[in-house]
């Protein structure tokens, strides 16, 4: 029993819910239940962007339930609701200048409730009368002297208010390379117009620029670089060509250009590879001045000949340079003395000048090799007998590329 009691309860609940919500239903849809021409609005038409807002009147409306319209307005930066105000016993709805001051397609209803009472659309429409700039870009910004490089300028102008202006709008584009002057009419397409300037077949500096009626651009500038270098040649330059480890040789380019003549950036890097006949190889560089590259090296200490190539890497290299360095000497002058001294020199060179200090001596002697360096020409070694036993031996002796035997006694 008291189970049939509680189902009895549950289901009044359900029936009593019911018609509690069907009530309310029926008083809302009689709320909103408006008649058709109850409301009208002037229909707003196509109109220039304003930041003032737009306002919106209507031609008629039922004051006793104009707090139930609602009008919803769509633009470029989104979607809003604005409630009509009610003024003096005239009705009208404000655009805000967020909506009104950018171009676009604005579509708007006018609804009560669920129910549209109108609904339509307009365009906003750039100023043309009040334009603020033009924007220009450029790039790349720096671009080859060749047939296969370009630039693109592109022109974006605008109104007073930042919207870009409608297609068609005639813009004037003009670039300037040495002192021609070339000018090209666009029409704007999709908010900006652009236009491709292939490279030109020298280097420089090329200047853009845009202009719509009484409104210019900033100067924008493309800087024209020389194409991949040709061939060139090596020289080079000494006060002689003896081997006295001494004096300084220049090697030297010709003026570097690309095919079109133009003389490669100053600062491009030349590398000197140097190669000599006793398979020693090195390398110096040198970065180009107004196309040229000078690099230094030192002569060599003994006689050879160099086989010198110049490269700039990736591009281009040189044909080689054959180098040919004579011995200073003829002979190597050699004394020993009683008290077992060795005495190498003096070592006098094409002048019959002494030669550098530091010059190495090679001595070889019983299997063993001594290094000894010049000083005013001489080199001397002293032997000890406790080192060495007292004996005859053969001793070679090495020095700027000449090699001599000599014999002596140590007692």
């Amino acid at each position: 029993m008291r189970k049939l009691v509680s189902n009895i309860t549950f289901w009044a609940l359900i029936v009593m819910t019911a018609i509690i919500y069907s009530c309310s239903e029926k008083q809302k849809i009689g709320k909103t239940a408006i008649a058709a021409d109850a409301f009208k609005i002037v229909t707003p038409i196509d109109q220039v962007v304003t930041k003032n807002g737009i306002e919106i009147k209507f031609q008629s409306f039922d004051k006793k339930d104009f707090e139930l319209l609602e009008f919803v307005v769509s633009g470029t930066y989104g979607t809003t609701v604005i409630k009509p105000q009610l003024d003096q016993d005239q009705l009208a709805i404000h655009i805000p200048e967020v909506i009104s001051q950018h171009a676009g397609i604005i579509e708007w209803k006018l609804i009560a409730g669920e129910t549209t009472l109108e609904r339509g659309s307009f365009k906003l429409l750039p100023n043309i009368k009040q334009l603020k700039t033009v924007e220009n870009y450029v790039g790349p910004r720096s671009i080859i002297s060749n047939e296969r490089d370009y630039t693109m300028l592109v022109s974006i102008p605008a109104d007073s208010l930042d919207n870009m202006l409608p297609d068609q709008t005639v813009v004037q584009m003009s670039k300037q390379f040495k002192g021609d002057i070339t000018t090209t009419t666009k029409k704007i397409q999709s908010g900006f117009a652009w236009q491709r300037i292939p490279a030109p077949l020298t280097t420089g500096r090329l200047i853009t620029g845009s202009t719509l009626q009484q409104i210019s651009s900033k100067e924008l500038v493309v800087d024209i670089f020389p194409d991949i270098a040709v061939p060139f040649k090596i020289t080079k330059s000494s006060n002689h060509n003896y081997a006295d480890g001494n004096e300084i040789i220049i090697l030297q380019t010709d003026q570097i250009k690309d095919s079109h003549g133009n003389i490669m950036t100053d600062g491009t890097l030349v590398t000197f590879f140097i190669k000599d006949d006793h398979d020693n190889s090195w390398q110096t560089t040198a970065n180009t001045v107004n196309g040229y590259a000078f690099a230094k090296a030192l002569h060599p200490q003994a006689p050879s000949t160099w086989t010198v190539k110049g490269v700039i890497n990736g591009m281009v290299e040189s044909p080689e340079l054959n180098i040919t360095f004579k011995s200073i000497i003829d002979k190597i002058p050699f004394s020993f003395s009683e008290n077992k001294t060795v005495t190498i020199g003096p070592l006098t060179s094409y002048l019959g000048q002494l030669v550098p200090d530091g010059i190495p001596v090679q001595l070889k002697i019983d299997g063993s090799e001594i290094i000894l360096k010049t000083h005013n020409g001489i080199a001397t070694y002293t032997f000890d007998t406790k080192i060495i036993e007292p004996n005859t031996y053969d001793i070679q002796i090495k020095t700027l590329g000449l090699t001599t035997t000599k014999f002596i006694e140590l007692k």
